[in-house]
């Protein structure tokens, strides 16, 4: 069995995990573009979305993409995509401009072109869906649903969860979603080592705990390499059916109160000082492009990792060396691994009284409504090419992203993947966990979204790395965050 030494795994992840860190937008700049939404009555009327200028277009009508925040095999993905689009028809050429480093960086530059010239905005643009709301209420952008009635798409052939999750007003606004969620990774070797069962993660935190204790005994240094997130977080507390803001998580009418402040968030603060106290966390802060948190997996220091299912093929390039598919599936033949190696796995999320219960992230792309007539159906146009099972499924495959299209699962090549393939493998539990999310609980919508993750993540790092007061933390956070809810309602 071919394992990654420890310091070569550790150079390794740093290229190949800087693509995966993400950062949230700023509240908006005031704007508008086209025709709106409107709701009257409880009744959504949507824009109209003009197919037929594109058809009444003379020669190719030239759209433009802005996207970043990604890289390695994701960004080849979506280049291979553009340029298979172009290929496959003769009425849009699709250009895609990499605009930075994360999405928040990109959402900045599009605020300073809407503020300062609409004529210089993208036809495109793929945006994290923390930042839906703020997308909504921008005015900025066409729903892409009113395309899709206008094409007679049939949204149900995507997953109700993730429509949901992306939805305003029932009314989603991407046209095509670059779904993930969070899961456990793990290694294996370490479970050996420990004594435990390497083909049974820890599906509770409890659980978690439990085997944090082994592997500590076992001599993992910090078992547990934990960045401080409000994603993971806020995941835990929907978990259970809390949410963290007002008005049914912002989904009911616009957050105008954040709630996080619960008995369930100062249980989950407690444990994990807990677990920090006793040498059982290894703690990173959430700074924009730190990889120290994969480095602690590389480098052996730590055994296990909650983060996003995108670092599956990542990981299974960074940490899986010259591992076949035998070497980690199901039924590995555990006589066979060395305790102290490398072995990649994964694992359903791990929740406070049970596993895999999270709702989608991800991104989107969005369509610019400031542009020409015939730009916004050219858009809609490579949106639909993407949606096709075809593409769909080269995203999910090659790009990591979790299979929205439902009729992708049942593809061969993508039941061969989950199992013949370590990236597959790794990212099953995502996948499994999206056909059992439940539709009605699709995540908050929160307008000043960086002001609520910036707070709720102050309080957790003011906890854990300077012994703050928990329970004084939580609710000088959640004041805070109702103080930003309060201006953003007001603007």
């Amino acid at each position: 069995m071919s394992l990654f030494a420890p310091r070569r795994a550790a150079i390794a992840v740093v290229a190949l995990f800087a693509v995966v860190a993400a950062a949230c937008t700023d509240p908006p700049t005031a704007g508008g573009g086209g025709e709106q939404v409107v709701v009257e009555d409880g009744q959504v009327n949507l824009p109209e979305c003009p197919l037929q200028a594109l058809e009444d277009a003379e020669g190719p009508t030239e759209i433009t993409l802005w996207y970043g925040g990604i890289g390695g095999p994701v960004k080849d993905t979506l280049e291979s995509m553009v340029a298979g689009f172009n290929a496959s028809q003769d009425k849009v050429v699709l250009t895609a401009s990499d605009q930075g480093q994360s999405f928040a960086e990109v959402y900045r530059k599009f605020e300073s072109a809407a503020a300062a010239d609409t004529s210089q905005l993208p036809d495109l643009i793929m945006l994290e869906n923390t930042q839906l709301q703020v997308i909504a209420d921008s005015g900025l952008m066409l729903p892409a649903q009113s395309c899709m009635e206008a094409d007679g798409y049939d949204l149900t052939d995507i997953e109700p969860a993730v429509r949901s999750a992306f939805s305003v007003n029932d009314v989603l606004y991407p046209g095509y979603m670059n779904v993930s969620s969070q899961i456990l990774f793990y290694n294996k070797a370490h479970w050996v080592r420990a004594g435990l069962d390497p083909n049974d993660p820890p599906g509770t935190l409890q659980e978690v705990y439990e085997a944090a204790k082994a592997l500590k005994a076992a001599g993992i240094p910090k078992p547990i390499s934990f960045k401080v997130s409000s994603t993971v977080f806020e995941n835990w507390l929907s978990g259970e059916g809390v949410d963290v803001v007002n008005n049914g998580n912002g989904r009911d009418g616009r957050a105008t109160k954040a709630t996080f402040n619960t008995p369930e968030a100062v249980d989950i603060l407690q444990f994990l000082r807990k677990m920090d106290d006793e040498g059982l966390l290894n703690v990173f802060a959430n700074t924009e492009g730190s990889v120290d948190h994969y480095i602690a997996l590389a480098a052996q220091e730590s055994s296990m990792l909650i983060e996003t299912s995108t670092a599956s093929s990542a990981i299974a390039a960074a940490l899986g060396g010259g591992l076949t598919p035998e070497d980690v599936g199901a039924n590995v033949d555990v006589s066979g691994i060395d305790p102290n190696g490398l072995l990649p796995a994964s694992g359903p999320f791990p929740g406070i009284e049970s596993s895999g219960q999270v709702h989608p992230g991800g991104s989107g792309f969005f369509i610019v409504n400031t542009s020409e007539p015939a730009q916004q159906a050219a858009s809609w146009k490579f949106l639909q090419y993407m949606l096709q099972p075809e593409n769909a499924k080269t995203w999910h495959i090659q790009g990591g992203y979790l299979p929205i299209v439902k009729s992708v699962v049942d593809e061969p090549d993508v039941q061969a993947f989950w199992q013949d393939s370590l990236a597959g493998i790794l990212v099953k539990p995502a996948v499994d966990q999206l056909q059992d999310a439940d539709p009605d609980e699709p995540g908050p919508l929160i307008g000043p979204y960086t002001d609520f993750s910036d707070n709720l993540e102050s309080a957790m790092e003011a906890v854990l790395f300077d012994n703050a007061d928990i329970e004084s933390s939580l609710a000088d956070a959640q004041t805070k965050v109702t103080e930003s809810l309060q201006r953003y309602g007001a603007d």
